[in-house]
């Protein structure tokens, strides 16, 4: 269900205008409009989803899909070493994969470990948590 003041919601709805990398029935691909580099964009699916994991397993499937044919683009076509992942619906409660081309040696080589500094975790009990839940 869409919601009225989701700016994805109003682009997939053709409210407000996009750059449209992609569309299909399910999802669409647009590039950011305020790209950290050349190529960065968004894969929406069009169903108004707040958290990632509330994606049906169909939707899911079709999200991915798209990514990676988008990935697989912006590698191509700009030659990058790699094309970085990242789930969003923070600052926009509409779930989105993030990608943007990344570069050998450039500031997102080893992100967000570099950016995180090294936490003490204790790796059996998280492993036994996750086990459990």
């Amino acid at each position: 269900m869409a919601t009225d003041d989701c700016i994805f919601c109003k682009i997939i709805k053709g409210e407000m205008a996009s750059r449209k990398l992609i569309e299909t029935d399910d999802v669409i691909g647009i590039l950011d409009i305020l790209p950290a580099t050349e190529g960065h964009c968004l894969i929406i699916p069009k169903r108004h989803v707040k958290y990632w994991n509330e994606m049906t397993y169909r939707e899911t499937a079709q999200v991915f899909n798209i990514a990676k044919k988008v990935a697989v683009r912006l590698k191509k076509a700009l030659r990058s070493d790699y094309v970085c992942m990242f789930i969003r619906g923070g600052r926009v409660k509409h779930t989105h994969v993030v990608l943007f081309p990344s570069y050998e040696g450039d500031k997102l080589t080893g992100f967000p470990q570099s950016a995180l500094g090294t936490p003490k975790i204790d790796l059996d009990r998280s492993l036994n948590k996750l086990k459990e839940g």
